[in-house]
């Protein structure tokens, strides 16, 4: 039986996971889809360099960051949160389906590259550890994994990172923090965090989306509490400004 399932699925491949079409070419995507979601993410050449958000110049910090400053000093987004990879993203994170990550990490593993061409050389820029952006204990359970923690994962065995998944706790309320605004995330966020282990200078915060940056901002204002002395995040996609969000 196993024969026959392996030989079906080598005869029969498995469909796009955009579109459902069966001529998958590469990371469970066809090609006219691999295209499309490569197109989204060539469509924002420039990201502020603190919180990778769109913006008009290379270098340019956006207005937000110059106004209120994050605790994180620099981010990295694999694309923008857009039609194609929200849906990849909302496939991996609330239906389990940990096969769309391929094309997803392939977005970020490239802007890390971008990010930092002279990463072997340069240790002040490049972190020494990854900690996954850790969830509520009640919403593991119920959610059954940690979608940071997978990423994390992938992300440390493509640059030889390690992964420091226990680090640190989530404590507080459970409630998610999707639809919320930036002020009432900011609220049931603040003191959500506990650092229980002893960390090297640079952490870099690992997660699947930056909608308004509280989270990472909250689990920076911990890290750098406890002693952390720069903080990077990392993430699958950012959620762009809302004049820039497809209708």
């Amino acid at each position: 039986m196993n024969r026959l399932a392996g030989l079906t699925r080598f005869l029969v491949p498995a469909p796009c996971y955009l579109c459902g079409t069966a001529s998958v070419a590469v990371d469970g995507l066809c090609a006219r889809c691999a295209d499309d979601l490569s197109t989204e993410n060539r469509a924002v050449p420039h990201r502020c360099p603190q919180c990778a958000i769109q913006v008009s110049e290379a270098g340019q910090r956006c207005a937000a960051c110059l106004r209120h400053p994050p605790s994180f000093d620099f981010s990295v987004a694999g694309q923008d949160f857009k039609t194609a990879s929200r849906f990849l993203i909302h496939q991996f994170k609330y239906r389990k389906d940990s096969g769309v990550l391929d094309a997803l990490m392939r977005a970020l593993f490239s802007s890390i590259e971008r990010a930092y061409p002279q990463r072997q050389d340069d240790s002040k820029d490049w972190p020494d550890v990854l900690i996954p952006m850790p969830i509520h204990p009640d919403r593991r359970r119920v959610r059954g994994f940690n979608q940071a923690r997978l990423i994390a994962d992938r992300v440390g065995n493509r640059f030889d990172l390690p992964v420091h998944g226990k680090a640190v706790m989530r404590s507080g309320s459970s409630k998610s923090q999707s639809g919320l605004s930036a002020i009432d995330r900011r609220k049931s966020l603040k003191n959500a965090f506990e650092v229980r282990e002893h960390l090297p200078q640079h952490v870099a915060i690992v997660d699947d989306v930056m909608t308004t940056g509280s989270s990472a901002d909250a689990l920076a204002y911990a890290l750098k509490r406890a002693g952390v002395g720069r903080v990077t995040v990392w993430v699958l996609a950012r959620t762009p400004a809302p004049g820039d969000i497809p209708r």
